[in-house]
């Protein structure tokens, strides 16, 4: 039983802004939509019963690196590498 329909493809081509003009392209659209809800319904019935829910297919693991104390920058040396600067702040143009 086909799920998809000639007027359904037509609409889901004007949500994604595509324009079909050609009847037979949206027939042939009309059959591999219909092949995808199918497969998608093979999809629900397989037995999932002992399966654990997964949030990630990649187990991921932290990265980061452990926090540890170090000395602060001196205001020299965190504008250092400043284009300008302005009374021991960065100064920059203003932006309105």
């Amino acid at each position: 039983m086909s799920e998809i329909n000639l007027d359904t493809v037509k609409h889901v081509a004007n949500l994604a802004r595509i324009e079909i003009q050609d009847e037979k392209a949206a027939e042939a659209f009309t059959e591999e939509l219909d092949k995808i809800v199918d497969y998608a319904h093979l999809l629900d019935e397989v037995d999932l019963s002992s399966t654990t829910p997964m949030f990630h297919a990649v187990d991921l693991k932290n990265v980061l690196r452990e926090d540890d104390k170090q000395a602060p920058l001196s205001q020299e040396e965190a504008l250092s590498n400043a284009k300008s600067t302005q009374d021991g702040q960065f100064k920059v143009p203003k932006m309105l």
